[in-house]
C-alpha cells in the first residue's frame, strides 16, 4: 500500500521483525536458514536492543515445562527465545499495519481517520494445543494470497477475510510461514463501535503511537 516516508521509517524495524520472527520454525530449509542469517545480521545494525531481548539468558528447562504444560511440543535440542516488550511492541505495530495494508488492498482506498483498527499476534506455540480458534474459522470464509499468474505465496503466506463494502467492515487472519499469525479488524466508522470504544482500537493515525503507549508493551 502507498505510504509516507514518515510510516516507511518507522515501521520498517517491525516489519524485520515480524520477517525473522515468521522464520523461527523447528524445521527449516537451508535457504530459510540463509534469509534468517541475513535478516538478523540487519537487526544487528537496525536495532540491536532486539538481538540483545532475544538472546537474554533464560531458564531454558522452565521454559519448555511451560511450554509443554500448555500443550506445545517442543523438539530435542530446539533453541528458545525470549520474547519480551521490545519485541511485543514491534509486533503489535506489524499486526496493525498489515491490517490497514490489507483493508488497502480490498477497499483501494485507506482506512480514513473517522475510522478504527485493531491488530492482533499470535505464534505456533498459542495454538499449539487445540489450533486457530474454530470461530475466527467459521467468522472469515473467503480466501487471498499474493499471486501473479501461476506464482503464489500460499506455502509462506495466506489468509481468510470477510468484507461489508458498503459499512466498511473489514476482517482478517493471516499466516507466516507457520510461525506467525495476525488476525485483525477495521471499521471505516468508528461510531459504530459505540461511545464505550472498546480498548485496543486505534485510528489510523495513531499508529506509529504504538511504539510510545505503555499498553502496548503487552500483547492484546
Amino acid at each position: 500500500m502507498p505510504a509516507c516516508d514518515q510510516c516507511n521509517r518507522g515501521t520498517s524495524t517491525a516489519d524485520l521483525t515480524a520477517s525473522i520472527i515468521s522464520r523461527w520454525g523447528y524445521v527449516i530449509t537451508e535457504q530459510e536458514h540463509a534469509d534468517h542469517r541475513r535478516l538478523v545480521n540487519r537487526m544487528r545494525k537496525q536495532a540491536p536492543e532486539l538481538i540483545h531481548e532475544w538472546t537474554k539468558p533464560l531458564d531454558r528447562i522452565g521454559a519448555r515445562e511451560h511450554l509443554e504444560k500448555h500443550g506445545v511440543f517442543v523438539p530435542a535440542g530446539a533453541g528458545m527465545a525470549s520474547i519480551g516488550p521490545l519485541t511485543i511492541r514491534q509486533l503489535n505495530l506489524f499486526a496493525y499495519k498489515f491490517v490497514l495494508g490489507l483493508y488497502f488492498e480490498h477497499f483501494h482506498m485507506f482506512l480514513p481517520d473517522t475510522g478504527r483498527v485493531s491488530g492482533f499476534w499470535r505464534t505456533k506455540e498459542d495454538f499449539g494445543r487445540e489450533g486457530i480458534p474454530a470461530m475466527l474459522l467459521e467468522m472469515m470464509k473467503q480466501y487471498g494470497t499474493l499471486e501473479q499468474g501461476k506464482w503464489n505465496t500460499r506455502e509462506v503466506f495466506e489468509y481468510r477475510y470477510e468484507i461489508n463494502e458498503k459499512d466498511g467492515l473489514f476482517a482478517c487472519l493471516s499466516r507466516f510461514r507457520g510461525n506467525l499469525f495476525v488476525t485483525g479488524f477495521a471499521t471505516r466508522d468508528g461510531s459504530q463501535l459505540g461511545a464505550d470504544e472498546p480498548s485496543g482500537w486505534i485510528q489510523p493515525s495513531g499508529l506509529l503511537n504504538i511504539l510510545d503507549d505503555p499498553k502496548f508493551e503487552d500483547r492484546p
